[in-house]
């Protein structure tokens, strides 16, 4: 499971928030349900004190932290709902890995980009069995070479983060506005209902965006960090 560093900085934090804000809205609307969004407007200038604001900045931050988990879950369920794959080269290097092993030494064979980072992973950190185990790995090869990757990587872990909680949280707010359009006899809560839904899977796709992206830098940093190492050692 990806989970955020909340030492890496501002945007973490501000990412943190932002993914939370979608529950906290869903918590106030099966609390004070209301007919129309037009109704919000008093409710939040009666509510927007500087302490009461700081309050839910504060909660919405706990919380985008405490349901990384469950979106977590989310996001993987509904990968296999949609068959998204959220892994920058799929299946491609396991498919690779096996072509490579019952390849003969006899047989020829021009090595792909595919088959040359195989290898140098082979050589360098192994292949796990699970990709979820992969990211770590690599993470912990490039730190110990000092590249800028992992924090590009963090940066796009953080945004992928936030997306799949902001899915999550307005999946709940589709819900919550089924459910309030029956408790009030309301027609404009069922409408817009729909758009939520909408959102979320926009949301969800954003989310598989940044975590490709954010595999794709590790794996290319991976395999450009061990090459040069590798030409280093051949010409000390």
């Amino acid at each position: 499971m990806e989970q955020l560093k909340y030492s890496l900085g501002p945007f973490e934090l501000f990412a943190a928030i932002v993914g939370g804000s979608p529950f906290i809205l869903a918590g106030f609307l099966m609390y004070h349900p209301i007919e129309s969004l037009a109704d919000l407007v008093p409710v939040i200038q009666s509510s927007g004190t500087v302490a009461i604001s700081l309050t839910i900045l504060f909660v919405s931050y706990i919380v985008g932290g405490t349901i990384q988990g469950l979106s977590w879950k989310y996001f993987l369920r509904l990968c296999k709902l949609f068959k998204y794959e959220y892994t920058y080269f799929g299946t491609q290097l396991t498919d690779r890995d096996h072509a490579l092993q019952t390849l003969s030494p006899n047989q020829p064979y021009t090595l792909e980009l595919e088959d040359r980072l195989v290898i140098q992973l082979r050589k360098e950190i192994g292949i796990p069995k699970k990709s979820s185990w992969m990211d770590d790995r690599l993470k912990a090869y490039l730190r110990e070479h000092n590249s800028p990757s992992v924090a590009a990587s963090d940066t796009y872990i953080a945004s992928h983060i936030m997306y799949r909680n902001l899915s999550l949280g307005c999946l709940l707010l589709c819900i919550v506005s089924l459910f309030n359009s029956v408790r009030l006899s309301s027609l404009e809560p069922l409408l817009i209902a729909p758009f939520i839904g909408y959102t979320a899977y926009l949301m969800f796709l954003r989310s598989v965006s940044f975590k490709k992206w954010q595999n794709r830098t590790l794996i290319l940093g991976f395999y450009y960090a061990a090459t040069k190492a590798a030409g280093c050692e051949g010409n000390p």
